[in-house]
């Protein structure tokens, strides 16, 4: 990885790795209709932990099918558009796609994991299990986008500029990416407010957000990206050797035929100059 994609927190296959700088990014999509909460994801290392006064949050599964699943129905597998029922493809023709998922892709959402909540009163523990949902639920979004060239999904899925380079090459060559568990969903999360001086960090790499709150999530090891190139080899875009900790600036939106998703305008890390050193050590 270069030194310019280093000081850079990306999508969801850039991560800070523990000692050794950013290898996870954080892709959050790219939004329609209404935007209901807002906050941000930190990377760190792994200072000592703040003495701040927190509740644990268990979040719990929700399963919900695409608003497209009536017409769609039908779908059981990623399918050409061409193919699929007239109503269905009206429905998913204005994303650009070339292929529509099964209908219930969104019920394999995993059950996202238990949170730190340090917002001190900020966000009810009901709002953040909502958050969260529709972070694991954005990143089935992506991975099912990257195994299926479907490039025009990301721009709905979060800011394309803060993905990883080498993933936006693969799917510009028609290379499909398998982003596997540990790449795509945390294994623990933290959960502080952004302070006026906290918002300084974003603006100084810069990445212009109004976000509210940030995340840290700390993301298992080892674990690899990968893509099938043209020639039909599986190469490796992203190898994380042990665990790690990222962070994104981003907020709740839904999108009418993908439901609640996160979406993410701002990312950094610990290693970088100015990280508020209070998300460093979560």
């Amino acid at each position: 990885m270069s030194p310019d994609r280093r000081r850079r927190l990306l999508s969801r296959t850039e991560r800070t790795m523990e000692g050794q700088g950013i290898v996870r990014m954080f892709q959050f999509r790219g939004g329609v209709a209404a935007t209901l909460a807002i906050f941000a994801v930190v990377s760190c290392g792994n200072p000592a932990p703040t003495a701040t006064p927190t509740v644990r949050v268990t979040p719990t599964a929700i399963a919900r099918p695409s608003a497209a699943a009536g017409p769609c129905a039908s779908v059981t597998t990623t399918t050409d558009i061409a193919r699929v029922p007239p109503a269905c493809a009206a429905l998913w023709a204005p994303y650009g796609v070339t292929k529509v998922p099964p209908a219930n892709l969104t019920d394999s959402t995993p059950p996202a994991p238990p949170v730190v909540n340090a917002t001190k009163g900020g966000v009810s523990d009901a709002e953040m299990k909502q958050w969260i949902a529709a972070s694991n639920r954005d990143s089935v979004w992506y991975r099912w986008a990257e195994a299926n060239d479907q490039a025009s999904l990301m721009p709905r899925l979060g800011e394309v500029s803060l993905d990883p380079p080498a993933e936006l090459q693969a799917m510009a060559a028609n290379e499909p990416i398998t982003q596997p568990d540990c790449a795509l969903f945390p294994a623990k999360l933290s959960v502080f407010a952004i302070s006026p001086s906290d918002r300084r960090f974003f603006s100084s790499q810069p990445h212009t957000t109004s976000d509210q709150y940030v995340f840290v999530g700390t993301y298992p090891g080892p674990c690899t990206v990968t893509a099938l190139n043209t020639s039909g080899q599986t190469i490796t875009i992203a190898s994380y050797p042990s665990t790690g900790t990222t962070f994104f600036a981003s907020h709740l939106a839904q999108d009418p035929l993908l439901g609640p998703l996160l979406f993410y305008d701002g990312a950094g890390n610990c290693n970088q100059s100015g990280a508020p050193s209070t998300w460093c050590r979560s």
